[in-house]
């Protein structure tokens, strides 16, 4: 069991940790030779924590992840019970949703943009480059290799080495551990990254100025005008164009699966960061919902775009049964884990329809099973997913 806290303990601890005076660091106070043997994942645990006394998403998340047994021995006998009763097979019963699913609503974020927490953000990237600022020729750079160490640090299975440091910033690693702090991004969700980038684009000729992100305000309205208060949560949406993520951040006050997808790699690696603190969801997907990815490709071509995202947790969770008999670097498990209709930006006022990915019903179906043995620290830990 959980120790899930209650949304009035939790409203009551985040005021009381809003008005604590909060101390910036400064790079000048700064261990020059600390080192630290920083594990794949290591943040995870961290992050698990701050949210629960703050928003408790994290612990939604869970609940949702693991379905009891009744329901997944039902989802088992679909098959049989659609030709005895003489009906159209679901994918996805509603009786394993409805018995999955918690009895609560999704938690809400709550948006509010604060200086001070920018501007932490700020000074962590300036602690890349050993002297100077980041907001240089080189700002792609130290952005990609936050990004990179960031996401080594959540856990993500693919960015499971810490990445190489920059040239001329040696020791950027530690001093982005010691600087870089969650908690306060944490007291005051925000689409920092898309505030953030307009500021170096056109820094280099590589990079394309072409970058303007929505306000999250304005995502916020969209959100609730499309949405409100009839939109299932198990409805999903997509985002022909999601940048930084903004509109699929405040979605996820409405919706537990929704697909992004950006010509741009670094946007989508700034949606996923920011997913990890904000929508924990979208940045590791409840496997058995699916429609949940974020695609690197043009939306407007036909050209099959790749997963960024669902495609490594799911070959991190399963295998197949006979790994002797097929080939796992064969496995159709990018664009089909989610694709599905993205003839518009979001798709909520359509009767909710879950279109189960084809790694799930191999799940379902027997052709696939849980890893037993995990190289990720988190994994089958958060959830149990031995319990088919």
């Amino acid at each position: 069991m959980l120790p899930i806290i209650d949304s009035q303990t939790r409203e009551s601890m985040l005021l009381h940790f809003r008005k604590q005076p909060y101390k910036p660091k400064k790079k000048q106070a700064l261990i020059p030779n600390l080192e630290r043997d920083l594990k794949h994942g290591w943040l995870l645990k961290i992050l698990a924590q701050i949210d629960r006394c703050l928003w408790g998403r994290w612990d939604y998340w869970a609940l949702c992840q693991a379905i009891p047994a009744h329901a997944w021995m039902r989802w088992k006998m679909e098959p049989m019970l659609a030709i005895l009763e003489n009906r159209k097979l679901e994918k996805l019963p509603k009786f394993v949703i409805e018995e999955t699913l918690p009895a609560e609503p999704i938690p809400q974020i709550e948006w509010q943009h604060s200086p001070v927490a920018e501007a932490m953000l700020d000074n962590t990237l300036n602690c890349i480059p050993q002297h100077g600022e980041w907001k240089t020729w080189s700002a792609w750079d130290y952005l990609e290799f936050f990004l990179d160490w960031v996401l080594f640090a959540f856990g993500h299975p693919a960015y499971k080495i810490l990445p190489k440091e920059p040239v001329g910033c040696k020791g950027a690693s530690m001093r982005l551990y010691q600087m870089f702090d969650l908690s306060i991004l944490m007291l005051y969700p925000e689409d920092y990254m898309g505030r953030l980038l307009p500021q170096i684009c056109g820094k280099t000729a590589q990079k394309s100025s072409g970058f303007y992100p929505t306000p999250l305000a304005l995502c916020q309205f969209m959100s609730k005008l499309v949405s409100g208060d009839k939109t299932e949560r198990t409805s999903n949406f997509n985002e022909p164009a999601c940048g930084t993520g903004a509109l699929m951040l405040t979605q996820s006050n409405y919706c537990l699966s929704g697909v992004g997808q950006d010509v741009e790699r670094t946007l989508l690696k700034c949606a996923l960061f920011q997913f990890y603190m904000f929508s924990p969801w979208l940045a590791i997907p409840i496997w058995w919902l699916g429609q949940t990815d974020l695609l690197l490709g043009n939306s407007l071509s036909s050209e099959r775009p790749q997963s960024m995202n669902a495609a490594y947790w799911y070959d991190e969770w399963f295998e197949p049964v006979d790994s002797s008999t097929q080939d796992r670097t064969d496995r159709a498990v990018e664009p089909e884990i989610i694709l599905g209709e993205m003839s518009e930006v979001i798709e909520l006022n359509e009767p909710p329809s879950i279109h189960s990915n084809p790694v799930v019903q191999e799940v379902v179906k027997g052709k696939r099973r849980p890893k037993k043995k995990t190289t990720s620290p988190h994994q089958l830990t958060l959830f149990n997913l031995d319990d088919f």
